[in-house]
């Protein structure tokens, strides 16, 4: 599940980088007339972007578009032919330096900021200290030749062996923090399954590829396009899993299952399914460990066979839509379904329960309906059982139709006893 979660969350990031790395090496030309467009480009993804990043109150999305689109101004503006400008310009010695060696940090910053609303004491710290910064390089352009002599230094430090920069304009250091700010936030991304995080990762790591490019035509205006990009389509995605996609269980939503009832054409059933005893079960464990059951209900779910698709339908409720099959035909992979959430298990311990527990035997069944048996002295281990009711959608049906033949046959489940599959 990990895994297939860290692939839809950095697909786009990667699928862009490479496509940097392709534009890079093979410099494609650019069209006259395109070409003169592509400079404003990064502002008109990086606005909407920013659009979409403060509907959601994302400050995280939002201040990095702007460390962005500011990042390429200054580069636009200050250094446009950086490639033929001269190892010792000031340009070069602090400007482009200080951006280069400066973007990964507060990039990196940036993404790890919590999406407290735009005025939270983290995103004001973050600006502030940009702020300084600005400053600070404002201060050393004026001090004149000595003062920028002593940035170049420090910004060209060598800390490695030289060949890590002799393929770069870009300092030693620069270097060195956008591979460990891009490792790190690749790697949030892959645990923390996070779309933004996946975008932010790409958004990074991509503005080192439009600096790296800084002074060869086009290609860092479309460099920092891709950026604003990645972190433009991640909004949207996040949009989409929040509308569609159930929070607690990952799987796709009401509205999700409605939509693909909608579109599922002729031929196809619809099953729901509902945890046995689910509400004595909270009662007697706490809705934590609730929480927990509806997670690995979910998780055998999504490995159903047969083409199905799951869905949360509601509380402890959920739906499978089989789109090219009879109800005999989703039976089989229904069964095969309710005895591997039979068949699971997960732990109790002492601290996920309520203070105050009901007590119950340390063999057999559980007031909520759940098995247990003692494991060790501070864990229990608890299965559950589903009933499902699953119906074949008949000429001339509808999607609601179908759904509430489906849960007549659940009822019917459920007075047969629990823990059967019901047509």
């Amino acid at each position: 599940m990990m895994t297939r979660t860290a692939f839809f969350v950095l697909l786009f990031p990667l699928t862009v980088l490479v496509l940097g790395l392709v534009l890079f090496v093979r410099q494609i030309g650019v069209p006259l007339a395109l070409g003169s467009m592509l400079s404003t480009l990064p502002y008109l993804l990086g606005i909407a972007t920013i659009v979409i990043g403060w509907w959601f109150k994302s400050p995280r999305v939002v201040l990095t578009v702007i460390l962005i689109t500011a990042t390429h101004w200054a580069i636009n503006t200050f250094v446009p032919d950086l490639e033929h400008a001269g190892a010792n310009t000031r340009e070069l010695m602090v400007i482009y330096a200080a951006i280069a060696v400066l973007f990964p940090i507060n990039g990196f910053l940036m993404a790890f900021l919590s999406d407290h609303g735009m005025t939270s004491k983290a995103a004001i710290g973050r600006v502030l200290f940009v702020a300084v910064q600005i400053i600070f390089l404002l201060v050393i352009w004026d001090a004149g030749l000595g003062a920028g002599t002593w940035v170049d230094e420090a910004f060209h430090a060598r800390i490695l062996p030289t060949f890590l920069d002799y393929w770069s304009l870009l300092p030693q250091p620069a270097i060195l923090l956008f591979a460990v700010a891009s490792v790190v936030l690749f790697s949030r991304a892959i645990f923390s399954g996070n779309i933004i995080d996946g975008g932010l990762f790409g958004a990074v790591s991509m503005t080192g590829f439009a600096l790296h490019s800084a002074g060869q035509g086009h290609l860092p205006h479309i460099m920092f396009s891709l950026a604003c990009l990645t972190l433009l389509v991640a909004m949207v995605q996040e949009s989409y899993r929040l509308a569609y996609i159930d929070e607690l269980t990952n799987l796709p939503g009401r509205r999700a299952l409605m939509h693909d009832l909608k579109a599922a054409g002729k031929g196809f059933s619809v099953a729901m399914l509902d945890v046995d005893h689910f509400k004595k079960f909270n009662d007697t464990y706490g809705h934590d460990v609730g929480d927990q059951v509806l997670k690995l209900v979910a998780s055998r779910m999504m490995k159903v066979s047969g083409g199905g698709r799951a869905f949360r339908y509601g509380g402890e409720e959920f739906t499978v839509l089989f789109p090219r099959a009879s109800a005999k035909e989703a039976k089989v992979h229904l069964d095969k379904l309710r005895q591997a959430i039979a068949d699971a298990s997960f732990n109790l311990r002492d601290q996920d329960r309520p203070k105050a527990k009901p007590e119950s035997p340390r063999k057999g069944t559980t007031k909520g309906g759940a098995k247990t048996k003692a494991k060790s002295k501070n864990s229990d281990t608890v299965s559950v059982t589903i009933s499902i009711g699953v119906a074949g959608v008949e000429p001339g049906q509808t999607a609601d139709e179908a759904l509430k033949t489906a849960d007549q046959a659940l009822y019917r489940a459920k007075d047969s006893g629990r823990n059967r599959v019901s047509l």
